[in-house]
């Protein structure tokens, strides 16, 4: 392994064991350990995603998606109109255990392991909000649609893409490419809220939050509660 990626592999394990990185971390791990996974693994289709973010068409995304949009392009108008559908739902990116253990494969390349932790550690969840808003920069494409990631930040945190009938016009089924739960904690309406153009920093209370790339051009030395209400959207302790 190239020692700049073993040096970087090094650095954020420290990070993540102190919950001190940001988005920008996760972004250059898996810039480094792209070629060092193996194809069609969770951490090779992140790679690709930042390799091809404005037209990707291939991978592992677009492959556990294709038995629902084969599905629904046979047979949209009885999708469309409400009915119960037989059909499994996609995984997307992946379940959630399986980017931990993604995850780790990646820290055991330099014989580093860590100890087993649930979905619901801390560390892992601010890697899974970061990477959340890291897919909503990019573009699949699937057939002949050019499709973008948007992130809706609610309960819970979800990137997805929506996919329309090639013929029904105008009708879409929206597919979930990775979700958080528990984030909006106190949200229990099912609003969510659509957020473009965002980047997770780290601020004075140790915890991560979504501020627009606008708020983001100058050294971020401000704790939340500075920000205007509405520009920051956090993820919480649970």
């Amino acid at each position: 392994m190239n020692p700049y990626t073993k040096h970087h592999i090094e650095r954020f394990i420290y990070k993540y064991i102190s919950r001190t990185f940001s988005q920008d971390d996760v972004t250059l791990l898996l810039v480094l350990v792209r070629d060092y996974t193996e194809m069609g693994s969770v951490f090779r289709e992140l790679g690709d995603f930042l390799a091809h973010p404005d037209k990707k068409d291939r991978g592992l995304v677009i492959n556990n998606f294709k038995p629902i949009i084969k599905y629904f392009e046979e047979n949209d108008r009885l999708v469309m109109s409400g009915a119960d559908v037989n059909i499994k739902v996609p995984k997307g990116l992946g379940l959630l255990e399986e980017i931990q253990d993604s995850l780790n494969i990646v820290f055991n390349k330099i014989d580093f392991q860590l100890l087993p932790t649930s979905k619901n550690d801390f560390a892992f969840r601010d890697f899974i909000f970061c990477i959340i808003f890291l897919l909503g920069n990019f573009k699949l494409k699937i057939k002949n649609q050019l499709i973008e990631l948007k992130v809706k930040y609610g309960h819970s945190l979800e990137v997805s893409i929506s996919y329309e009938s090639p013929i029904l016009k105008g009708n879409f089924i929206e597919l979930s490419v990775l979700s958080l739960h528990n984030v909006w904690i106190e949200n229990h309406n099912g609003y969510s809220k659509e957020l473009k153009s965002h980047i997770v920093r780290r601020f004075s209370n140790g915890l991560l939050g979504a501020i627009p790339y606008s708020l983001d051009l100058t050294e971020l030395n401000k704790g939340m509660g500075e920000f205007p209400r509405g520009t920051v959207w956090p993820l919480p302790n649970l």
